[in-house]
């Protein structure tokens, strides 16, 4: 095969042109905070992506409001969503939450056993491999990467034990 081609750096700007819609300042709900803490007993504290706990990753651990950004929750037609939230798009715990009683965005966005996803610092928000600076197909990538390869100048994939 001579169309093979070596490993090779990609460079790409990213501009990210979109309206956040005007809400509320920031506060943290005591939904958030227990259920951050089901969320990290459940997962057994250990990143998503790399598996580190927050001593091998040197910060504590955050909770990432997934799949719902809560910046954008208030744009979001939640009956839409609840119809493929029920349907087992988003995965069971997403399906089984309790749909009967929601009334408010708060209830679902700020739930983190069923919006949360726990991630070290350099997979939230970290340049070059965090949630918030990759797209989705580039940050999943360093989950499922071969152990020791040179994800970028920040990261060489390590999946702690």
């Amino acid at each position: 095969m001579t169309d093979v081609t070596k490993i090779h750096e990609e460079k790409e700007t990213l501009t990210v042109d979109v309206n956040i819609p005007g809400h509320e300042p920031r506060k943290t709900t005591s939904l958030f905070e227990r259920t951050r803490k089901e969320l990290i007993a459940r997962d057994g504290g250990r990143c998503f992506i790399c598996n580190a706990t927050a001593e091998e990753s040197g910060h504590p651990l955050e909770a990432h409001h997934h799949p719902i950004e809560r910046s954008f929750a208030e744009m979001i037609d939640w009956e839409r969503f609840k119809f493929d939230a029920q349907a087992g798009v988003w995965g069971e715990a997403i399906k089984a939450f309790d749909w009967d009683h929601f009334t408010d965005w708060t209830q679902f966005v700020d739930d983190m056993t069923v919006n949360g996803m726990l991630l070290c610092k350099a997979h939230h928000i970290g340049k070059d491999e965090g949630m918030h600076a990759l797209p989705f197909p580039i940050w999943i990538a360093q989950k499922y990467g071969k152990e020791g390869y040179q994800f970028s100048a920040a990261e060489v994939i390590h999946h702690a034990v």
